[in-house]
């Protein structure tokens, strides 16, 4: 049978958290994809299977890549059947393999959103069984082929879930911290940054140490996802391994150039059990040789002279860990350490979801844009800067603060 893996152009669509899609349509036109819509969790494009199979390995700041194999008005679930059943399964699934049915649906019809994924389910079956007389097995597990319905209204699609698992799962955090960054957003935090990775990177209060191993993998020219294993993708009767295998010794020979780089991330937390876990994880991410890594309060985390750098910081909310009133004395905090960093010529960031702590420590910002972190909006604060008279009274209790010049 002749591969359909590289020759048939369809509709693209690349999933992520809500706030990252202009950050993620940036990275898509950097691979040379056409952007198209550009929506709240996802963004759209053009290409072959062969290009999600690029998508996959390189994408930062997306969850999965999505291959349209029908779009069409849907009324009911016997509708569904039928369009699905048209779709030819054939050239994509193994009769003795196994495929799972992911699905959002929101229409007023359908009550049960299971329901709708089972009669995709049987169409696909009922179609494999009278090609080749025996169908694949299915279940829930994301591990083999993959099949997305989405649902909305009167309009339908069905695709190839091409990823599987989550790309933002890059496989390194063996520990974690109460409330960590995913790795997709932690990335897109960096890229809205526009940190140039020949500049310092710092990142005190690092947590399990996420954005500090984003920030190395970026600068390693490191494709998040070249020592991943197993894809979507690979299960399907068409792949085409040599092609991933060219694909992946590619970026391997990008990542072997470049992985050797002097240190200029530095990453810092007071927790000494967060240092553990971030060393740890660098470890696992193969970066702990690249990482200045120390255990010491946000005044003393260390931060070279610099032109331009970036300071990004990401402290408790006061949400899932913290109480908010206790966290007031630790904003002013942060907000004297970028005061330093600033004038050592560092753009400074604060990612928080709680902005009225922020207004509480007299915390500003010239600009600030929206991500959610799971469910919770965040703010991404640019040169946030501390009034000068929360600065001095900070400076009383912190005689080691160097206040900015006027």
């Amino acid at each position: 049978m002749p591969s359909v893996f590289s020759d048939e152009p369809s509709l693209l669509v690349i999933t992520c958290s809500f706030g990252v899609a202009p950050v993620l349509a940036q990275e898509l036109s950097d691979l040379g994809f056409r952007v198209g819509t550009v929506a709240d969790s996802f963004v759209e494009s053009e290409g072959t299977l062969a290009d999600c199979m690029r998508l996959n390995l390189h994408l930062r700041t997306g969850h999965r890549v999505l291959y349209a194999l029908n779009k069409f008005p849907c009324r009911n679930c016997d509708q569904l059947y039928d369009e699905a059943y048209q779709i030819p399964w054939e050239r994509y699934l193994d009769p003795d393999g196994y495929f799972s049915v992911d699905r959002a649906v929101r229409t007023p019809s359908i009550r049960n959103d299971q329901y709708p994924a089972l009669k995709l389910k049987d169409a696909i079956a009922d179609r494999m069984r009278a090609k080749y007389g025996r169908r694949p097995n299915s279940g829930n597990e994301r591990t083999d082929a993959c099949v997305f319905l989405h649902w909305f209204g009167s309009q339908a699609a069905i695709y190839l879930d091409t990823t599987g698992e989550s790309l933002s799962f890059r496989g390194y955090r063996k520990r974690s911290s109460d409330a960590p960054l995913r790795e997709s957003l932690a990335a897109a935090l960096i890229l809205a940054s526009r940190w140039d990775p020949a500049t310092p990177f710092l990142n005190p209060m690092c947590g399990c140490g996420t954005l500090a191993i984003e920030a190395l993998w970026m600068a390693q020219n490191r494709a998040p996802a070249l020592f991943r294993e197993n894809f979507a993708f690979m299960h399907l009767l068409c792949f085409e391994p040599e092609a991933w295998t060219h694909l992946r010794s590619e970026a391997l020979i990008r990542y072997t150039e470049s992985k050797n780089i002097p240190v200029r991330v530095y990453a810092s937390d007071i927790e000494p059990d967060m240092v553990e876990a971030t060393r740890e994880n660098a470890e696992i991410a193969q970066v702990a040789d690249c990482l200045a890594l120390e255990c010491c309060d946000v005044f003393s985390a260390p931060h070279p002279a610099t032109t331009d750098g970036v300071a990004l910081l990401n402290p408790p909310y006061g949400g899932r860990i913290g109480d908010p009133s206790a966290l007031l004395e630790t904003y002013r905090s942060v907000g004297g350490f970028l005061a330093q960093a600033q004038a050592d010529g560092y753009r400074g960031y604060l990612f928080t979801g709680n902005p009225e702590l922020c207004e509480q420590a007299e915390l500003t910002a010239d600009r600030s844009r929206v991500f959610y972190s799971g469910d919770l909006s965040c703010t991404l604060l640019e040169q946030p800067h501390l009034s000068r008279a929360a600065l001095r009274r900070l400076a009383k209790f912190n005689p080691g603060i160097r206040l900015p010049e006027a």
